[in-house]
């Protein structure tokens, strides 16, 4: 599979963030946002080719040299790429905890110990509304993270009706954070404590911390 880069970090969003973790890249995406800050991970040709036994070993290398055993597998797409699915069950064999970031096309098909999904709904702000479909977010349970990107309050209203039509009994983890400079922080938290699906469903504020901590346009970070 082409795999863009491989390094260890802290998670910058959802449930770990703050925590460390090795960050597994996947080249390539069916999609392109607006709004995306990893496009050397969705075109061109900067990736390797490696194995899934290769990826696991890699990513084992840093658990031997500092004890890290959080993976989260990002891209681009992920879930896109032929052996994902030998990738994801050779992290879970190993004993990984794993968080798949996914961008909201692909439904959680595989179920492993250890592995929970991020999914984004890509809001109008994004280019690509028009490719979400609600089944997929469907698939999600209460172990996993939906996570809404937002620029503008006709996002925040977009992420409000997706919440809406979840099934209670399986509702995800709900997100929601600003494209990165483009909406100002108090107007998201204002919007969600007034709102009431997001309320009741314990919706919860978040920026990107690595890029807080480092440059916003660092990478391997």
């Amino acid at each position: 599979m082409k795999v863009s880069e491989i390094f260890k970090s802290i998670e910058g969003e959802g449930l770990r963030t703050g925590q460390a973790a090795v960050f597994v890249r996947l080249h390539g995406c069916n999609l392109r946002c607006a709004y995306c800050d990893s496009m050397y991970a969705v075109e061109g040709d900067d990736f390797k080719q490696m194995s899934a036994d290769e990826v696991l070993m890699a990513v084992e290398s840093y658990r031997t040299e500092s004890g890290v055993k959080c993976v989260t597998l990002t891209g681009g797409e992920p879930l896109i790429h032929e052996g994902a699915s030998e990738l994801l069950s050779k992290f879970s064999d190993a004993g990984f905890e794993v968080n798949v970031e996914t961008n909201g096309t692909v439904p959680c098909k595989w179920r492993l110990p250890g592995l929970f999904y991020t999914m984004d709904w890509k809001c109008k702000s994004s280019g690509m509304s028009a490719k979400m479909k609600i089944q997929n977010m469907q698939t999600l349970c209460e172990n996993d993270v939906l996570k809404f990107v937002v620029g503008n309050i006709e996002d925040l209203q977009e992420a409000e009706s997706v919440v809406a039509q979840l099934l209670p009994e399986r509702m995800p983890h709900i997100y929601i954070s600003p494209v990165f400079g483009s909406i100002p922080n108090e107007q998201i938290v204002e919007w969600m404590v007034d709102s009431k699906i997001m309320t009741e469903n314990n919706a919860r504020f978040q920026v990107q911390l690595h890029k807080v901590v480092w440059n916003p346009d660092m990478r391997g970070v």
